[in-house]
């Protein structure tokens, strides 16, 4: 046991210890912007896919009011199912401003029309069938995921935006007005 090191001390003095002292500032100064980047990266992913299953579970609910013919006192049909899909929006934070979501409704009389476009917009009566579309420019926070998003992106004067879209198809219930 005479030549070899002890291990009470945790840093040995040797001529090759010597050459890697300080070797951990550069090696970090180099990983650390992609190591970040991928990690702002993940951050914004998991958001922007909160967001999209957010405004799906939003427009199943309002589309699920709406094909019910149900319109709250003193507010149209189409308000009462913004004011559920506004109050569903609210709930992600500030990460949703409500004033930016748009809703298009098409009604058609068979589902085999859904499919050739067409069809009028509104609401329906009752036993038609309404395609629901809800749309919102979701911000993208880092400017570099635009690159990485490539055509879903697009630039404005604002910032970067994403446009989320939730479809949903239902038929109205057989109710009696509009």
């Amino acid at each position: 046991m005479a030549g070899k090191p002890s291990c009470i001390g945790s840093r040995i003095y040797t001529p090759r210890n010597a050459l890697r002292k300080g070797s951990f500032a550069p090696e970090f100064a180099l990983l650390s912007p992609v190591i970040f980047l991928l990690l702002i990266g993940t951050v914004e992913i998991c958001l922007i896919f909160g967001g999209q299953q957010l405004l799906e579970n939003a427009a199943f609910n309002a589309s699920r009011l709406g094909k019910t013919g149900y319109v709250e006192n003193d507010l149209t049909r189409t308000e009462t199912i913004m004011q559920v899909l506004y109050q569903e929006l609210q709930s992600y934070g500030k990460f949703f401003d409500v004033s930016r979501v748009t809703m298009e409704s098409t009604v058609f009389s068979t589902w085999q029309e859904t499919g050739t476009g067409g069809g009028e917009a509104g609401l329906g009566d009752g036993g038609k069938i309404v395609v629901y579309k809800i749309t919102y420019p979701w911000r993208i926070f880092t400017p570099l995921m635009c690159t990485a998003l490539g055509s879903a992106c697009h630039q404005t004067s604002d910032g970067a935006f994403m446009n989320l879209t939730a479809r949903i198809v239902v038929r109205n219930e057989p109710y009696g007005g509009s």
